[in-house]
């Protein structure tokens, strides 16, 4: 989670504070609708969700066929968005296969690159053979993304050389990363065909927890601080609040849905 975190901050340092406010409150507020009311909403949550899912697999695509990103991702948006309104049950089950999987691989990708094989003392920023940034400083951050960019380029494009350098850097580690990602999705897959109320709210609870998280962290750095710098020397502490984030919004959607059909069923009954 830190690893995550602090690649999304360094690509959103020199984003003007409007920007980092408008994004961070848009993000917190559509976080915490899915982290506690996700089911309540659920016809609409299915929509977003499918826009969301589908943005990122098309900026995913993107990478490997080299495409224009910003198309792709809207392309992903629309067309899962249009069959998650469609088929909303099937599309339940998918996509808690996709977001199980996506956890899998995100799992696993942290793991490597926030522990990168050991440095020699004197090591320059170009022979660190796994890109971590957990173990650089903001200035050697915001060097690296130069690095593999340009200062003039936009921020998707900063963004699109950010993913090729951090699939570059994962290469290496492929097949482990297919396999997370395919124990991720049969995990899901399962979860959902037995229990499939409670996937449901544990997929919203898990978007809207991340989602969440980086829109207080746009905020902070809109007041002028970095947050995961104030969590370097205890990097874990971000996993542990993000999972119990997940933990306690899937529990209130499941007290709050139970709630609803309790009051619904008496209604029935009268």
């Amino acid at each position: 989670m830190y690893e995550l975190l602090i690649r999304i901050e360094t690509i959103c340092m020199d984003a003007n504070l409007l920007t980092l406010l408008g994004v961070g409150a848009g993000t917190t507020i559509v976080g915490l609708l899915l982290w506690l009311v996700g089911t309540y909403f659920s016809s609409a949550i299915i929509g977003i969700l499918g826009a969301a899912v589908g943005s990122f697999c098309g900026l995913m695509v993107s990478q490997w066929l080299n495409a224009d990103s910003l198309l792709s991702m809207i392309i992903g948006a629309v067309v899962l968005c249009i069959a998650a309104v469609l088929f909303r049950n099937i599309i339940i089950i998918v996509l808690a296969l996709i977001v199980f999987a996506l956890v899998g691989g995100t799992t696993y990708s942290s793991i490597v690159l926030g522990n990168p094989p050991a440095q020699q003392p004197n090591a320059q920023l170009d022979t660190y053979p796994v890109n971590s940034f957990s173990h650089m400083d903001s200035t050697m951050r915001l060097s690296y993304i130069d690095k593999i960019s340009t200062e003039q380029d936009s921020f998707p494009e900063k963004l699109k050389a950010l993913l090729k350098d951090t699939m570059a850097a994962m290469s290496p580690h492929k097949w482990k990363l297919i396999i997370s990602i395919l124990l991720g999705g049969v995990g899901g897959l399962l979860a959902a065909w037995l229990v499939k109320k409670f996937v449901a709210a544990l997929c919203c609870s898990i978007i809207g927890s991340l989602l969440v998280l980086v829109g207080v962290e746009s905020l902070v750095m809109a007041a002028g601080f970095q947050m995961c710098n104030a969590f370097q020397g205890h990097r874990l502490i971000l996993t542990v609040i993000y999972c119990a984030m997940v933990i306690i919004g899937a529990f209130v959607q499941l007290i709050i849905y139970r709630s609803q059909k309790t009051k619904a069923n008496k209604t029935v009954e009268k």
